[in-house]
Parts: structure tokens; C-alpha cells; sequence
């Protein structure tokens, strides 16, 4: 499993338990940037399709669920959608981006960011 250094989160008891930020910088239809990688979380990033990121993480987690923020440098009606989290395999996190309810690229731009929150764990110990 895991390699990165586990820290207790207030309010839990479950062993192995912990959280992980990261960044991803949008760049259209070519493949986005890595942004915040504290602890090295992310391996790489691709563009995949119009509107959807795949990130790999660097380690593999028993459990494992991911909470996305989205900046943007100017308003729109744009959010951001986990689509699937394969931690304990492939290490995969798949992010749709929707605008106005479709699939849809995000330009480059300073404040473009997707912000995300792993919370994970990386022991089977009750």
C-alpha cells in the first residue's frame, strides 16, 4: 500500500486513515499540468477526451474517496464530477468536467484549478 506519511485526523479511530491534497491545472484539450503535489500524491495527469482528466496516483489505497473543488479565473456554469476512483488497483481517478451540463474542456489560465481531497486508507486493521 501506501509509502506517504500517515497523519491522525482529528475525530477518527480508524488506523491507516489519512488525507491527501493535490492539484490539477486544466489546459484544454492537451494535457494538463500538475499543480499542488505535496508528498508526491499524483504520478501523472492526461487529457483523455473533451472534458475528461485522468490522474494516477503514485500509491494504492485498501479504500479510498475523493472530494473535487473547481477555481476558475472567470465565472461560468462550469463544476466538476468524480467519475470513478480505482485506488486499490489501477490507481486511477477519472474527472468529468461539465458545463452547462456537458462534457467541456477547461483553457489555461492562472486561476483555473481543480483542487482535490483524497481521504484514504491504507490499513485493513479495525
Amino acid at each position: 500500500m501506501s509509502d506517504q506519511p500517515t497523519y491522525r485526523i482529528a475525530g477518527t479511530n480508524v488506523p491507516g486513515c489519512k488525507m491527501l491534497y493535490c492539484q490539477v491545472l486544466p489546459n484544454g484539450a492537451s494535457t494538463p499540468t500538475i499543480g499542488e503535489n505535496k508528498g508526491n500524491v499524483i504520478a501523472s495527469v492526461a487529457w483523455s477526451a473533451t472534458g475528461v482528466i485522468i490522474v494516477t496516483l503514485n500509491d494504492a489505497y485498501l479504500a479510498a474517496d475523493a472530494f473535487l473543488t473547481l477555481r476558475l479565473a472567470t465565472g461560468a456554469d462550469t463544476q466538476v464530477q468524480l467519475k470513478s476512483f480505482t485506488a486499490a488497483t489501477t490507481k486511477l481517478l477519472t474527472i468529468n468536467i461539465l458545463t452547462a451540463g456537458s462534457l467541456a474542456d477547461i483553457a489555461a489560465a492562472a486561476g483555473n484549478i481543480i483542487g482535490i481531497l483524497i481521504v484514504a486508507r491504507d490499513s485493513s486493521a479495525q
